[in-house]
């Protein structure tokens, strides 16, 4: 049984290889080790990495904690990182749609909406940390698409459809929970026949108005955004602007 069918996550299994668990969890864990010998020997591996950690740096343990790994200064250096992105998208050329049949009005700023900038600051950092994964890239594949879907629409407390971009030439991946400095967010993500991913970002926001799509290119990630009826959403991608638009367009009118 591979991990995808089994309820078992690698958070059990790192719990198990720490000693984390009690019956019934740690039962599961077992009968699942016993199933599968390719999980089983990465566990045992991370045993006896564990015992040899202890081995080295027990001592370690009966220290002080040093002023550089204090919470506040860990939570200021979050917090400086994610400024940092912050600043990054909101430094990025913008493209405003000048309505839904209109040109193309480039206007350099240097950000959009504080919620806006933030938004897509989000959305690069966690297309660039999870779309390059090749073990762990969601946490629900799409084989489960309506858990996902009905998952992922409790914790926004919206309704979230997931678009169908297969006319586009890209197959659902899955999706994951993540955090967004204004709470949850939904991730998407896509695949194309090379294997080039995109993700859809999504938010709830308190406000039901409708924005123009919002275009920024950062490095060589590039990103629609909009908002509508409650949700903000940013598809992120390696991919040329007007083929990037035609996936938002589409999306856009599955989740409006």
């Amino acid at each position: 049984m591979s991990r995808r069918e089994s309820k078992i996550t690698e958070h059990d299994l790192h719990a198990y290889a720490d000693g984390a668990l009690v019956d019934p969890k740690r039962q599961e864990v077992e009968a699942h080790l016993a199933a599968d010998p390719a999980a089983a020997e990465e566990v045992e591996a991370w045993r006896r990495q564990n015992e040899a950690l202890r081995a080295l740096y027990g001592h370690v343990a009966a220290e002080p904690v040093p002023p550089r790994l204090s919470a506040r200064r860990i939570e200021h250096a979050f917090r400086a990182r994610t400024m940092h992105w912050t600043r990054l998208a909101a430094a990025a050329v913008l493209l405003v749609a000048a309505g839904a049949t209109g040109g193309w009005l480039a206007r350099d700023l240097w950000g959009p909406a504080p919620v806006q900038a933030t938004l897509v600051a989000e959305a690069l950092e966690a297309h660039r940390v999870y779309a390059a994964e090749v073990r762990h890239p969601v946490e629900v594949w799409a084989d489960e698409a309506d858990h996902l879907q009905a998952w992922l629409s409790k914790r926004l407390d919206r309704t979230i459809t997931v678009p169908d971009l297969r006319p586009d030439g890209l197959t659902l991946v899955g999706g994951r929970l993540l955090p967004a400095s204004s709470g949850p967010a939904a991730q998407f993500m896509y695949e194309d026949e090379t294997g080039r991913r995109l993700t859809l970002y999504v938010i709830p926001t308190q406000d039901d108005r409708e924005t123009a799509f919002r275009y920024a290119k950062l490095e060589r990630l590039e990103a629609f955004f909009w908002s509508d009826d409650g949700i903000s959403c940013a598809l992120v991608g390696d991919l040329p602007r007007d083929r990037l638009k035609e996936i938002a367009t589409r999306a856009y009118e599955q989740l409006g």
